[in-house]
C-alpha cells in the first residue's frame, strides 16, 4: 500500500453519506485499488472522525485526552478493521467478498457494545464508546456499523462503478453509478470517450 504525508480532508473524501462508509472509503481508490492510505497518523484519523461525524464533539475531545492509547499497533488494528468492514459491505451489498467477513463485524459490533455505554446524548440514546480503552477507535467505527446496518439507508448502499468506495444511494430513478461525478463520473466519462 503506497502512504503519504498528512492527508489533506475534503468535501471528495465524505462522499459515502454515513461515517461507515466514509470510513472505509479512507484509501486513495481510482481503480478499485485501495492503495494509497489517508489514515497515515493518528493526526489523519483526529481531523477525519471530526470531519466525518464518527464521534460527538464532547466524545472526540474524551478521546484525544488519552494519546499514550494511540500506538502504532493500535493504528494498524483501525486499518485492518477497515479492510475488514470493506469485505463485509461486499458480502451484504452484492453477496461478494467473504461472508466470514460479516461474522467478524458482527463479533466487533458486539465487543463494542460490550465496551461500551448506552446513554442518553443530545435527546436520543446512543452507543458512546469508552475513551479509555485502546480498542477505543475499533469500537467507535464498529458502532457507526451497528447504526448503519440497522437503518434504512442499508438497503440503499451501492459501490461506485469504477472504484471500491461506497455510499448511499438517496436519489431517485436510474441511480446513482458513481460515489462522485467529480472523480471517478468524470474518468469513467473520459475513458468511454476514449473507447470511441
Amino acid at each position: 500500500m503506497v502512504t503519504s504525508s498528512e492527508h489533506r480532508w475534503s468535501d471528495a473524501d465524505f462522499v459515502g453519506g454515513h461515517p461507515a462508509l466514509d470510513f472505509i472509503n479512507t484509501v486513495a481508490d481510482k481503480a478499485r485499488t485501495r492503495d494509497e492510505e489517508k489514515l497515515m497518523q493518528w493526526r489523519d484519523v483526529h481531523t477525519w472522525a471530526a470531519a466525518a461525524g464518527l464521534l460527538a464533539p464532547a466524545d472526540l475531545k474524551r478521546f484525544r485526552q488519552h494519546p499514550r492509547l494511540d500506538g502504532a499497533d493500535e493504528l494498524i488494528a483501525l486499518r485492518q478493521f477497515r479492510e475488514e468492514a470493506y469485505v463485509a459491505m461486499l458480502h451484504v451489498t452484492s453477496g461478494g467478498g467473504d461472508e466470514r467477513a460479516v461474522g467478524s463485524l458482527a463479533a466487533a459490533i458486539r465487543d463494542a457494545i460490550g465496551r461500551s455505554t448506552f446513554a442518553s446524548f443530545d435527546g436520543r440514546f446512543i452507543w458512546r464508546p469508552d475513551g479509555q480503552t485502546a480498542w477505543r477507535w475499533v469500537d467507535a467505527a464498529a458502532l457507526a456499523f451497528e447504526h448503519l446496518m440497522r437503518s434504512e439507508d442499508l438497503g440503499r448502499v451501492r459501490q461506485c462503478g469504477r472504484c471500491t468506495w461506497f455510499f448511499v444511494d438517496r436519489g431517485r430513478g436510474a441511480g446513482r453509478r458513481w460515489c462522485d461525478m467529480r472523480t471517478c463520473g468524470n474518468r469513467a466519462k473520459a475513458e468511454a470517450f476514449r473507447e470511441r
